[in-house]
């Protein structure tokens, strides 16, 4: 919503910056060091006019859009903000289900802690079978 304002103004835009966003762009963004990440904002929506003592309404057509270049420091800043340390794995839904089953057998609380028991019993059967050819 923008206040009243008459021929132009300029206000505050929020993008929504949801965590498929980060899924989405994640590979590609963690790729920059540094520079401008070109963004085409796309709107919708509709105007309301006044004319006198009425108004009309208007439709924003689906042509309106707006460029900007954002820094890859602000993308790196928002991503640390909400998901500190984090990073993002997608699998099938099979190995999903694995995991699931394995998380639940082990009563293990986060996905985190699921990932950590699997690379730890792979580390330990690996250390075996080391042992076992010298």
């Amino acid at each position: 919503m923008v206040p009243s304002f008459t021929a132009v103004t300029e206000t505050d835009l929020p993008v929504p910056c949801t965590y498929d966003l980060e899924v989405a762009s994640a590979r590609y963004l963690q790729g920059l060091d540094d520079g401008t990440i070109p963004l085409l904002l796309l709107f919708s929506g509709t105007v309301f006019v006044a004319n006198g003592d009425s108004f009309s309404v208007e439709l924003v057509p689906w042509s309106a859009e707006a460029s900007y270049r954002m820094p890859v420091s602000v993308w790196r800043e928002l991503v640390d903000c909400h998901f500190p340390g984090s990073a993002w794995l997608r699998c099938s839904r099979e190995t999903l289900d694995e995991l699931s089953a394995f998380k639940a057998r082990h009563a293990l609380p986060t996905w985190d802690a699921t990932l950590r028991a699997l690379l730890a019993e792979t580390g330990a059967a690996q250390d075996a079978e080391a042992t076992r050819h010298e």
